[in-house]
């Protein structure tokens, strides 16, 4: 918490238990004094019979609310006075009516279903929703709180269960047959067109960059006589015409008969794999190794470290789109329902069965909860934690004690004169 908070809190906590003690015991040494005074001055005028009937009810009242008090929390000098330290005596009966208390008067399903039953929950949250600097508040604390939330979880844990879950998956499913339909349903719908274009055009780069070494290879096999008449150049120069006429003819004819036959194989085989179960098993037996190879943790840990700043720099940056577009999202979100009182409605009447259910069942338990936590520490601390609480109020009662007990020892001293004569 920050220094400017802790002002804050002790500004509005109001006086410290220190500092109401002390007032109490010196306005308690103030009467002591007074009389003191009054006893020694006694026999020059009346009046000082009056300070000294205020002043010995002032410290009899505050004497008193001082044993009261203290007696709620511990033994007044250590003294064991029956009654006293009730706090201390009756710590675990106080636990248990605690919990008792929350979870009847506030949690209980009766409670919960009255209080809930007029609530318009759902149109209190569209209309806040729909507020541009909520929703901008809202998906602010969405995407901050992310990068708190992956810097909680361990590299290592994370990317080793990766891969355990794709090993495992791996084994539990048949992962023969769902590459079988995934070639047969690509091929069916001509999206392989698509991956053989990109492997056309990377075998004609692979071509041109590999050009001078094709041509090295065919000269170093040629006689070297035909070496002398230059035929090995006009071999090279025909092999490599040759296969870029193939690439050129295959990549512009999209019913080109090498593209067939490529597509026929890929039907063959992913026929092959529905009918042969020594197929599929050896396809899964083959990555079921790829996964359990080391460096496959590797990838898992590299993906995720990506992943990891990925996430992390995107989110500290105030102005990404993520923002923006959460933001529009929860706006629109907001002002849709807002509109829809039917679906408010529904809404309603779900998280009102909702909110009851959870009472009903969850309660008593988190009555529960609060009685054992309490249950769990030991009596010092409840002792000091109550006693912080509500000590200052309580020191009000010995004030009030001491300044109530004077003006009865000053009513009655002044009955006393007025019967006396």
């Amino acid at each position: 918490m920050s220094q400017d908070a802790n002002k804050m809190t002790q500004k509005t906590a109001g006086p410290s238990l220190p500092m109401m003690r002390a007032f109490a015991l010196g306005l308690l040494f103030l009467m002591s004094g007074l009389y003191i005074l009054s006893i020694a001055m006694q026999g020059d005028g009346a009046w000082w019979g009056y300070l000294r009937a205020f002043s010995e009810a002032a410290m009899v009242g505050g004497l008193a609310d001082w044993f009261a008090v203290t007696a709620i929390f511990r033994r007044p000098f250590g003294l064991p006075i029956p009654h006293t330290a009730v706090i201390q005596r009756n710590k675990d009966r106080i636990a248990d009516a605690l919990g008792d208390f929350v979870a009847v008067n506030f949690l209980s399903p009766e409670i919960v279903r009255e209080r809930v039953e007029d609530q318009k929950l759902s149109r209190a949250v569209a209309e806040h929703a729909a507020e541009p600097e909520t929703a901008r508040r809202v998906a602010d604390g969405i995407v901050d709180a992310i990068p708190a939330l992956i810097d909680l979880m361990d590299d290592e844990a994370v990317s080793g269960f990766m891969r355990k879950q794709a090993e495992a998956y791996s084994r539990d499913a048949d992962l023969g047959e769902l590459v079988g339909n995934l070639l047969t349903l690509v091929t069916e719908h001509g999206h392989h067109q698509i991956i053989l274009d990109a492997f056309l055009a990377e075998a004609w780069r692979a071509l041109e960059e590999n050009e001078a070494t094709i041509r090295q290879q065919v000269r170093s096999r040629t006689f070297w006589a035909w070496r002398l008449v230059s035929l090995d150049k006009q071999a090279a120069n025909a092999m490599i015409g040759s296969v870029e006429d193939v690439l050129e003819a295959m990549a512009r004819d999209p019913e080109h008969p090498g593209r067939q036959r490529i597509t026929d194989a890929i039907q063959k085989f992913a026929d092959d794999i529905g009918t042969s179960p020594e197929l599929r098993a050896q396809i899964q037996s083959g990555i079921v190794d790829v996964l359990e190879h080391p460096s496959v943790l590797a990838f898992f840990r590299s993906l995720w470290g990506t992943l990891k700043q990925t996430v992390q720099t995107t989110a500290s940056d105030r102005n990404a789109a993520v923002r923006q577009d959460l933001s529009r999202a929860i706006e629109r979100f907001g002002a849709a329902l807002n509109a829809e009182t039917e679906t408010q409605e529904a809404l309603d009447r779900r998280l009102r069965a909702l909110l009851v259910d959870l009472a009903d069942r969850h309660g008593q338990d988190i009555g529960h909860l609060i009685s054992e936590t309490i249950h769990s520490w030991d009596t010092k601390t409840v002792v000091t934690k109550l006693e912080q609480s509500v000590g200052p109020d309580l020191q009000y009662i010995r004030i009030n004690g001491t300044l109530i007990g004077g003006l009865i020892g000053l009513s009655i001293h002044q009955l006393t004169i007025l019967f006396a004569h």
